[in-house]
């Protein structure tokens, strides 16, 4: 929206800024003060003047409204696709600290088994100390299921995220396809338009000059 104020604004304040420059400019200077009383201040029209008036009105007729209008709506589809885009990165966050956890944690599952392998080498030993705690709970299997259920999770966040890159693509891709032909009209015709507009301020100027020659 930035630009769109920039678009619309501030050819025309320095056109504005130009002509208060040269009405300030323009004001007769007396030499004296005989001269201020017996002669009326003359008027000064200097060649600029109706280049700058000109180039106001020019400004004033061009037809911004359509350009401005293209501009603001591409600048909604492409925040659009930012948000859009945004959100996949949070996804692919999510699924990057979930795989991280789960590298630690099977990690430390690994560093634990070998000791528990260690000090359970046979199945009889371990079937023993199964049946003497029965009640208690297993501490492999918990172990086990923690590190799965972070597999799991992982691969769902994973599988979301390519889902979600997908989409993403795929309505970006349709938004662009309808917004950037009507996009580009809209400035091409704006241009065409101020390519006319400058083309009559450049014979304007060039008749002046044959004028001034002349004179």
């Amino acid at each position: 929206m930035k630009y769109v104020a920039c678009f619309t604004m501030h050819m025309r304040q320095y056109i504005q800024a130009l002509n208060s420059w040269l009405k300030l400019n323009l004001i007769p200077i007396e030499s004296s003060l005989k001269e201020k009383i017996s002669s009326p201040p003359r008027v000064q029209k200097p060649p600029i003047q109706p280049l700058l008036i000109s180039w106001h009105d020019q400004l004033e007729k061009l037809p911004d409204e359509v350009a401005k209008s293209a501009i603001s709506s591409f600048a909604a589809v492409i925040k659009t696709i930012i948000d859009h885009q945004e959100e996949e990165m949070k996804l692919k966050e999510k699924y990057e600290e979930t795989r991280k956890e789960h590298m630690r944690k099977n990690q430390a599952f690994q560093e634990w088994y070998q000791k528990y392998s260690m000090q359970h080498r046979t199945p009889d030993e371990a079937d023993s100390e199964k049946a003497v705690s029965s009640n208690t709970k297993d501490p492999l299997s918990d172990r086990q299921f923690v590190v799965e259920s972070l597999k799991r999770r992982m691969e769902e966040e994973i599988e979301d995220h390519q889902k979600l890159c997908i989409q993403v693509r795929e309505k970006s891709l349709g938004s662009l396809k309808m917004r950037l032909p009507e996009f580009f009209r809209a400035l091409s015709d704006y241009a065409h338009a101020c390519f006319d507009s400058y083309e009559r301020l450049r014979l304007l100027t060039l008749s002046q000059h044959h004028v001034n020659r002349g004179s």
